[in-house]
């Protein structure tokens, strides 16, 4: 089953410490920090609309210096802001287990109620998060649902549906995080042939889905479950092997 049991409730509202700043997360494979302009896009327009800031000039040089010689690493950026001086920037690099891209195992899914997302920006301040990761309990991932049963996104990744061979995702509303391999999946699925959607979606489309799929900065795109749909199950196929292909795996 996608989701395992009945939704659990979680009350606290998403209230994060906003000025600890915001983050990017990239995958680096043979000396290369992939789609590093849509991530300092996002990060430049979070920056932006939160802090009145702009990111350094040169940052996406101090990137590619960053990644030369790592055959396989995750690399993170950290922008926080210091009042009237410009933002504080970290860069951090590290190995990457191979089959942490792309894995192979079938993730679950528990659901929980939130009283609204979390909203549109990558903050450093992962509380809300953490404290539902918390209440979902270990080896599975807690997918964050609207009061009115409408799909959100994990805490870690977007989700896609697919049913007879459609892909959707919930729209970018300022509610989820729009995030960069969602649209390479969704620019992939049409330049594939694949019908992509992005619409709101509910529990119960979830539940009656053929295959459904995570997509996030490291783990690329992880299925969650398939159910016996040939023409989803073909989709999906197709939607991992370009990813993979896009990263040279």
């Amino acid at each position: 089953m996608a989701v395992t049991g009945s939704p659990l409730d979680f009350a606290t509202a998403c209230a994060p410490a906003v000025d600890r700043g915001v983050f990017e997360t990239l995958l680096v494979r043979d000396g290369r920090p992939l789609l590093a302009g849509r991530h300092l896009a996002r990060l430049h327009a979070s920056v932006g609309t939160l802090y009145g800031a702009a990111l350094p000039q040169g940052l996406g040089a101090a990137l590619a210096d960053a990644a030369a010689g790592h055959a396989l690493a995750r690399l993170r950026i950290e922008v926080a802001p210091r009042g009237a001086s410009p933002p504080a920037l970290a860069i951090k690099i590290a190995p990457l287990d191979r089959a942490l891209v792309l894995p192979a195992a079938e993730a679950a899914l528990v659901a929980v109620r939130v009283s609204g997302g979390a909203g549109a920006h990558k903050l450093i301040d992962r509380s809300w998060f953490e404290q539902i990761e918390g209440l979902a309990g270990a080896g599975v991932r807690p997918l964050l649902l609207s009061r009115a049963d409408e799909l959100l996104e994990t805490t870690r990744a977007n989700v896609f549906l697919l049913r007879d061979g459609v892909l959707a995702t919930p729209p970018l509303d300022g509610s989820i995080l729009p995030g960069v391999v969602r649209a390479v999946v969704l620019e992939h699925a049409r330049r594939l042939g694949i019908e992509a959607r992005e619409l709101p979606l509910t529990l119960t489309q979830l539940r009656e889905a053929d295959v459904v799929l995570l997509s996030g900065s490291l783990a690329l795109l992880e299925r969650v479950r398939m159910h016996g749909g040939r023409r989803s199950t073909a989709a999906a196929d197709r939607l991992g092997g370009e990813l993979a292909a896009t990263v040279c795996l």
